[in-house]
């Protein structure tokens, strides 16, 4: 097997050269995937790059045996649980007062909960439409693992501040009261996605200021005050869609992942494009994806000695599938 060191040392061009050259003797049978938030350098060797959903849906399209995936492990699962799903899925009742409802950058183990229990996947595009499904089958819903993106949701959708309990995990009754929890129709997973919690209230009025006629538009994923003070908020496809859109001369500031608002900024030259924080907000997991590891990997699977193989449990495969029913 060869080793990761052997890769570091090597410059981009040779690290290329190998990855094109596994690619052109595999043909079909391989297929890259690279979600935005990851390197540039990686961005371009890949087939495919979108979003945690948009990769796993190109993955269970593709006709290629193996995928790399250059994102975060519960991608690469919901990747495997779609690519490799059972025939057949089995009716299950439930008959709690809570529906589940997880985010779908979430393991494979939480989605085969909300499976189990009469719940679904939701991504930040089609949270409120999710939301307002569950509300319709049963009063109450547990919204797991990001507690941003579910308050900012079950507001949008009318859900008063006072019906809304955060649950922390591993404290009794999750720091909350019996009475709480009884009136509460939404109870959050005390969650959070660290990339999005770095933006600037301060730098936000600063831009405001500087330029009147500024777009400020944010991740849902950010605290609910930053998303107060925003023009709009949506998916990363949405907020890729509001610049795209935008007249040559626009200013947007654009509240998500750094090298992704980095990489905007360049692919559209005729705007300015803002970042509303001090200092760079970058995913640091998604940052561990680089072209000698794509390298690396790609020459272990051709010696047939694949690495950092994902393989999502037999036992909760098909109660995560049934969870993720609802987005395809």
């Amino acid at each position: 097997m060869r080793d990761i060191t052997d890769y570091t040392g090597l410059s981009s061009d040779v690290l290329r050269a190998k990855i094109a050259a596994v690619r052109a003797k595999a043909g079909d049978r391989l297929a890259i995937l690279a979600h935005y938030y990851v390197p540039d350098e990686v961005v371009e060797i890949a087939d495919y790059v979108g979003d945690s959903l948009g990769l796993a849906k190109k993955a269970a399209a593709s006709p290629a045996d193996t995928v790399l995936f250059c994102g975060v492990k519960f991608m690469l699962e919901t990747a495997d649980v779609l690519m490799n799903r059972p025939e057949r899925i089995a009716a299950r009742g439930d008959f709690s007062e809570f529906t589940p409802i997880t985010y779908v950058n979430s393991s494979s183990e939480t989605k085969a909960f909300c499976g189990r229990n009469g719940g679904a996947v939701c991504t930040s595009a089609n949270a409120e439409k999710v939301v307002r499904d569950a509300f319709a089958k049963r009063p109450k819903l547990l919204f797991m693992p990001d507690s941003r993106l579910g308050r900012t949701t079950a507001l949008e959708l009318g859900v008063k501040p006072e019906e809304i309990v955060t649950w922390r995990p591993n404290k009794p009754l999750g720091l909350s009261t019996p009475e709480a929890i009884k009136r509460a129709r939404v109870i959050l997973w005390d969650g959070f996605c660290p990339t999005h919690q770095r933006f600037s209230a301060p730098v936000i009025k600063g831009i405001k200021k500087a330029y009147p006629n500024a777009q400020f538009w944010v991740h849902p994923e950010a605290p609910r005050d930053i998303v107060e003070m925003a023009d709009g908020y949506g998916s990363t496809t949405k907020l890729l869609d509001v610049v795209s859109k935008a007249p040559a001369g626009a200013t947007l500031a654009i509240g998500t992942e750094w090298k992704l608002v980095d990489r905007i900024r360049r692919q559209n030259p005729d705007k300015t494009i803002l970042f509303p924080a001090e200092q760079p907000s970058v995913c640091v997991n998604m940052s561990k994806s680089t072209l000698d590891k794509a390298a690396w990997a790609l020459e272990n699977w051709a010696d047939g000695e694949p690495v950092n193989v994902v393989t999502t449990p037999e036992d909760v495969v098909e109660d995560a599938y049934r969870s993720l029913e609802s987005l395809l």
